[in-house]
C-alpha cells in the first residue's frame, strides 16, 4: 500500500460526498449560534458522523465532541479540529437574529467532516498506524462574556473558550499532534497573540447631577482609569504586539442622575505567556489605582481568552508540503507575519505541537458584514482533503514523521502547568 494510493481513497472519498458536505456549512450559516450555545449545529456535527459508523463522545466543553478512528496500530493520536460558533454581526445582509458566521467556522465544521469522510476510507485500506481524533471545539470567539461568566458560575465550564475548556476536561490528554484550518484569503499559517478578556466594574454613588458632591461619580472614575491605561499603552509604543481595547458597555441610565455603575469589556492582547502575564497585572494595577485615586470601589473580573499560539514549524512543513502536493503552483504563506489577532488554537499549541492553518476562500473582512463565502466547494473540499491527507503523511507505515513531531510535545508545557498558569490569570 502506497501514500499516493490512500490519497486517492482519501480524495475520492471526499469528493463523492461533496455536496453532503457542502450541505452542512450551508445550513450552519443560515442557523448560526454563539459559542456554549450551538447546540443545533453540534447536533448536526454529531448525528452526521454517527451515520457514517462513527461512536462520539457529546457534551464535551457544553457542545464539543469527539469521534475517534483507530487503525488497530499503536502509534501517534492525532487530532484534526473544527470550529462553528458564529459571531454577532447585525449588519450583515444575511444575520439571522443579529448573528452571522462572518469568520467562517460553518466551513471549519465541514471540513472536519469531510476529513473523517476521506481518512476512513484511506484506513479501511491499511497502511497507517496510530489513532485520528475528529474533535468539534465550540466557542472560539472571545464574545458574550457575561453569559460566559454565568456558565463559570454555574460550574458547567471554568474557560470561556472552547478548547481551553476541552483541555481543562482531559479532551487532549492523550493527542500528541493536532491541526485544524481556517477559512482565509491564503494558504498558510501565521503564529498569533494571546489574549485575556476583562469586566470592569465601578461603583460610586448616584445623587442628583446638580449637586454632585453628594456623590461620587462613576463615570469620572472611568476617566481617570482609561487616561492611565492610555499612558500604559505608551510604555508598549515600541510593540507591534501588545493590544488594549475595549467598549463601555454601561455607562449610565439617566443624564440627571450621577452615574453610580460604569462597567467596561476589555481585551489585553501580548505575544507571550510571560508578557501576557505581565500586561494583565500592570493593566490591574492602572485601573484599580485610578479608582482609588476617584475614590470609587473597582472590582475587575479577568478571564483568559486564549494563550499565544506558535505554529509547529516541522508540522507546518508537512502542511506546506501537502498543500504544494494538490496545488504545485500555490503560494503558501510560511508564517512571514505575526498576527496581532489571536485564536484558542493558542492553547493547544502550548501543550501539544499543533499548526492552525490557512485556506483561501473567503470575501471581504473578516468579523465584517461583508464577508461571504466565494466557493463553498473549495472552502469545504480542498481543507477536508489537506486534513486527511497530511493526517495519512503522518500515519503512514510506522507513522516516523507523526512519531518524530509527537516527541516535541515533551518540550511544552504540561497540561497541568498551563492549568495553573491560566488560572493565575482568571480571576472572576
Amino acid at each position: 500500500m502506497t501514500r499516493e494510493i490512500l490519497f486517492q481513497q482519501s480524495d475520492s472519498a471526499i469528493e463523492n460526498h461533496a455536496s453532503q458536505i457542502t450541505s452542512i456549512a450551508k445550513t450552519l450559516w443560515e442557523h448560526p449560534e454563539t459559542g456554549y450555545r450551538e447546540e443545533n449545529s453540534s447536533a448536526l456535527l454529531i448525528s452526521t458522523l454517527e451515520k457514517l459508523g462513527f461512536e462520539v463522545r457529546k457534551n464535551l466543553a457544553i457542545t464539543g465532541f469527539r469521534a475517534d478512528l483507530d487503525t488497530g496500530k499503536p502509534g501517534p493520536t492525532i487530532a484534526i479540529m473544527g470550529e462553528y460558533d458564529a459571531l454577532i454581526v447585525p449588519g450583515h445582509p444575511e444575520a439571522v437574529n443579529g448573528l452571522a458566521h462572518s469568520c467562517g467556522h460553518h466551513t471549519s465544521a465541514a471540513g472536519l467532516i469531510g476529513s473523517a469522510i476521506g481518512l476512513k476510507a484511506a484506513v479501511q485500506c491499511g497502511g497507517l498506524c496510530g489513532k485520528i481524533a475528529f474533535i468539534g471545539t465550540p466557542a472560539e470567539e472571545g464574545i458574550e462574556l457575561e453569559y460566559r461568566q454565568q456558565l463559570i458560575k454555574e460550574g458547567k465550564i471554568r474557560s470561556i473558550s472552547g478548547k481551553s475548556q476541552l483541555i481543562r476536561e482531559g479532551v487532549l490528554d492523550d493527542v500528541d499532534i493536532a491541526f485544524m484550518h481556517h477559512l482565509n484569503n491564503k494558504f498558510g499559517f501565521n503564529d498569533h497573540n494571546g489574549s485575556v478578556c476583562k469586566k470592569i466594574t465601578f461603583t460610586g454613588k448616584s445623587c442628583h447631577a446638580s449637586a454632585p458632591h453628594n456623590g461620587i461619580n462613576a463615570l469620572n472614575t472611568m476617566n481617570l482609569a482609561l487616561h492611565a491605561i492610555a499612558l500604559l499603552r505608551e510604555s508598549y509604543s515600541n510593540s507591534d504586539k501588545v493590544r488594549f481595547h475595549g467598549i463601555v458597555s454601561e455607562g449610565g441610565q439617566s443624564v440627571n442622575v450621577l452615574p453610580d455603575k460604569i462597567v467596561m469589556d476589555y481585551m489585553l492582547r501580548a505575544e507571550t505567556v510571560e508578557k501576557l502575564v505581565e500586561v494583565n497585572d500592570r493593566f490591574d494595577n492602572a485601573v484599580k489605582y485610578a479608582a482609588m485615586a476617584a475614590e470609587c470601589a473597582c472590582h475587575i473580573e479577568s478571564m483568559h481568552y486564549s494563550m499565544p499560539l506558535y505554529d509547529d514549524p516541522e508540522l507546518g512543513k508537512e502542511l506546506e508540503n501537502t498543500v504544494k502536493e494538490l496545488f504545485p503552483d500555490a503560494n503558501f504563506d510560511f508564517n512571514k507575519t505575526f498576527f496581532a489577532s489571536c485564536t484558542d488554537m493558542g492553547d493547544v499549541g502550548t501543550v501539544i505541537p499543533a499548526v492552525h492553518g490557512y485556506v483561501p476562500g473567503m470575501t471581504g473582512t473578516s468579523h465584517g458584514n461583508d464577508y461571504f463565502v466565494a466557493d463553498y466547494h473549495d472552502a469545504c473540499i480542498i481543507p477536508a482533503k489537506i486534513n486527511a491527507r497530511l493526517a495519512i503523511e503522518l500515519l503512514f507505515g510506522n507513522a516516523e514523521k507523526g512519531r518524530r513531531i509527537a516527541a516535541r510535545k515533551a518540550d511544552l508545557m504540561s497540561i497541568d502547568e498551563y492549568i495553573k498558569t491560566i488560572d493565575h490569570i482568571s480571576i472572576c
